[in-house]
Formats: structure tokens, sequence, C-alpha cells
């Protein structure tokens, strides 16, 4: 699998996942019952209102607080990253980590930072994402939400789409 494709429920908007972005990710899925949980951010090149296309994943850093059941960023070295992005022409869309479970599923403390990094973005972001990766399959089980700020506390769950074809996606 190269790509991975998620829509929102209404089909008009769409995350497409690179195979640079994912591969990052997939390297820190929680195979083991030692491996701890990771993260980071995820990035776009263009912000559209259709369609993000993620072409970056930053993270774990060195300095983060990691556990089996926890992960929590190092703000400077992701503050850091996002600099550097930026400079690159990259915004960041999103945060990722990995959970030790087969179906990933959000916990109330998944909300509450997705939703503190939302608000930090107020004036240049109406929608933040929030990417979680399971432990099971080939290509890790992949849950990914889209969080609104109009809608404080609003959480949208994208379905991913298999075999999309080409010329489908803009």
């Amino acid at each position: 699998m190269s790509n991975r494709i998620f829509f929102y429920p209404d089909f008009r908007r769409y995350v497409l996942f690179t195979e640079d972005a994912l591969n990052h990710m997939y390297a820190h899925v929680q195979r083991r019952c030692w491996h701890k949980e990771a993260g980071g951010e995820i990035y776009t090149v263009a912000l559209d209102n259709c369609a993000l296309i993620i072409t970056t994943a930053t993270g774990p850093n060195p300095g983060d607080r990691r556990g089996r059941h926890s992960f929590n960023p190092d703000i400077t070295a992701t503050t850091r990253h996002r600099e550097v992005q930026f400079a690159h022409d990259q915004h960041a869309v999103g945060l990722w980590h990995t959970h030790p479970e087969a179906q990933p599923s959000p916990s109330g403390q998944d909300k509450k930072t997705t939703e503190e990094y939302l608000e930090a973005f107020r004036d240049d972001r109406d929608r933040y994402l929030m990417v979680i990766l399971g432990n099971r399959g080939e290509f890790p089980n992949m849950a990914v939400w889209s969080v609104e700020l109009s809608a404080k506390g609003r959480w949208v769950e994208l379905n991913e789409v298999a075999d999309m074809p080409v010329s489908f996606v803009r």
C-alpha cells in the first residue's frame, strides 16, 4: 500500500496520507508489550477546504514523556519542528500517535490535547486532525478524526476508502 485516503462522511472532503508520512508513523506502532506510545504532528503543503495531502509526519522526540498508555509531547521540540516545517511551506494540520490496541479510539486526554492544539491555532485553522494507529494489520489499523473549532467538541470520524481510482483524487 502506498497511500491511504480517508473521507468525511459526506464524501465532499478527504485526507490523503502519502507513503512517506505513513512509513514514518508505521515505524512507531506498538507491536510488542514493551513498546511505548509515540506521536507527533502531521503536515500538508497546501491548506485546502476539500482536500488535505499529508506529506510529512514528525516525532517522536527524545524529550517526549512516553508510556505504554500515554504520550505527552516535548512542546519545545514540537514547536521547533513546526517552525522548520513552516519554513518549507508545510502547515501543521493534526496530531498522530499510537495506541496499544487493535481498534484505536481517542481517550479523554487525546480529545483534550487535540482541542487545545486547535485552540492554539484559532486564527489559522477551523479544524484539526487526530490520527491514531493501532497495533494490528500488515498496514496498521488507523483511525482519523476531524475536530472543528466552530463546534467545540465536535469530532467527526473519517472513513477509509481502499482502492480509490487515482483519477478521482485531485
